[in-house]
Parts: C-alpha cells; structure tokens; sequence
C-alpha cells in the first residue's frame, strides 16, 4: 500500500472515532450530570515504504483516547425535593450490586422500601456508606447544602455522602451515569454544595458540537479524495507502463 494510503487511512480512522464520541455529545445534551467527551490524537511515526521520504520516518495520526470536560452544567430547577445538584467537584456515592459507583446526576426519588435511590433503582448513599431511608408517612423532606437530611417528622434522618477524586480524568464510565473508580480513592468533598430542587444539566455545548461534526464530515470527505485521486494516479501509472510494454 502507498505511503499516502496509510496516512489517509489513519486520519479517517481517527476522524471515525471522532464522530462517535461527538455523536455520543450530542445524544446526551439533556442528559442530566453528563459530562461532554473530547478524543486525544498523538503522532506516531513508522518507516515509509519505497522512496526515503521525512528521513525515512511516515507520521500517522492515532487515538490515543478520550478525555471529559469537567466544568459544571448548567443548574436547572425542577421543585422536586429529591432532585439533587452538586456545585462544584464531586460526585453522589451510589450503591450498585457491583460495588460503590459514583454519578453527578441527582434526579432521584424514594422507592416503595423509602430508600433514596437512582433512576435504575440503586440506593443513594449517607456519608457512612449507606442508604438513606425516609421513614414511612415522613413529608416535607429538606436537604441543606452540607447534605443533611431532615423532615419535618422525623428530624435530622441523615447525610448525603458526596465523595471527590484527585484525578475525575481516571474514572471508569459504566453506563446509567455512573462511574467507576478505577484505583482512585475517594474522600469527602468537603467545599461541594448540594442544591436541593435544582438538576445539574449536560455540560454539552449543542452548537460547538454541530459544528465539530460538520468539521469531521469535511475532513473526511477531503480525505477520501485524496485517496480516489491518489487511485487514479495509480492507474494512470499502470496503464502507461501496460500501452509502453505493448
């Protein structure tokens, strides 16, 4: 395969990759909690085939993988008491069957047990690492922006746990909004306020997206022409030498 194919060939691959992970932006715009993603490029230089060309060295363009934008969403008020913001770093401890999980979404509601759990029905966690339970007929449930959970009944029931990490970039995306630890481990964010009757948005900017892939739509086609006008090139050449030979 000719030097250019290779190139080219990697550059759409990357580009491919690029329009999945802006795609993946896009779906989750109004997801709420998410976290925008970004793809890492890095050069890599292998040996050119044929004629010495870069000192001998052919530089393709590779994934290297994806980051997040961790800046805050926009915070959106809903008046359900059980929805849940978090300004400034952090994340909500969640108990999942496969151990503590951990996500920037706080729409949450109570479940027939009174337990505060998630969307797919797994417990909020207390900062001592358990589910948080309303007692039964319970109302008027207030949550400070320490986490403390009070109602009006029952008093002071508990504490929403909201744990941080040195390095966001090294959690595991496990789906659901959720994340995985990955060897990071947690404290407790200690400067993170929790927003009760507020959402915190997708920190998707929709325009810079479609824009982003309008750019990766061009790019690629560019680079398919390149390697349909380096085909014919080709051809070319072998026809020459096929009519010379005659």
């Amino acid at each position: 395969m000719e030097n250019i194919a290779y190139v080219a060939l990697s550059l759409q691959t990357v580009l491919n990759r690029q329009m999945q992970v802006t795609a993946n932006n896009v779906a989750n715009m109004s997801t709420a909690g998410y976290k925008a993603q970004g793809v890492l490029f890095n050069e890599e230089l292998t040996k050119a085939q044929g004629e010495i060309e870069n000192n001998g060295k052919l530089s393709m363009v590779l994934d290297h993988g994806t980051f997040r934008r961790v800046e805050q969403g926009p915070l959106q008020q809903t008046g359900n008491p059980l929805d849940l913001a978090l300004e400034g770093s952090g994340f909500f401890e969640i108990q999942t069957p496969q151990g503590p999980r951990y996500a920037r979404a706080g729409n949450f509601s109570l479940d027939r047990d009174g337990q505060i759990v998630t969307q797919s029905g797994y417990p909020v966690a207390s900062d001592g690492g358990q589910p948080i339970t309303i007692p039964q007929g319970d109302t008027q449930i207030m949550i400070a922006n320490d986490g403390t959970l009070t109602t009006a009944e029952s008093g002071i029931i508990g504490r929403v746990g909201v744990m941080r990490f040195d390095d966001e970039q090294k959690l595991l995306e496990q789906g659901e909004g959720l994340y995985a630890a990955n060897g990071e481990v947690p404290t407790a964010a200690e400067n993170t306020k929790i927003l009760q009757f507020m959402l915190e948005g997708s920190n998707v900017q929709p325009i810079l997206e479609m824009n982003k892939m309008i750019e990766i739509v061009r790019n690629y086609q560019q680079t398919q022409r390149l390697l349909q006008t380096d085909h014919e090139r080709q051809r070319n050449v072998i026809s020459r030498l096929t009519q010379s030979v005659n």
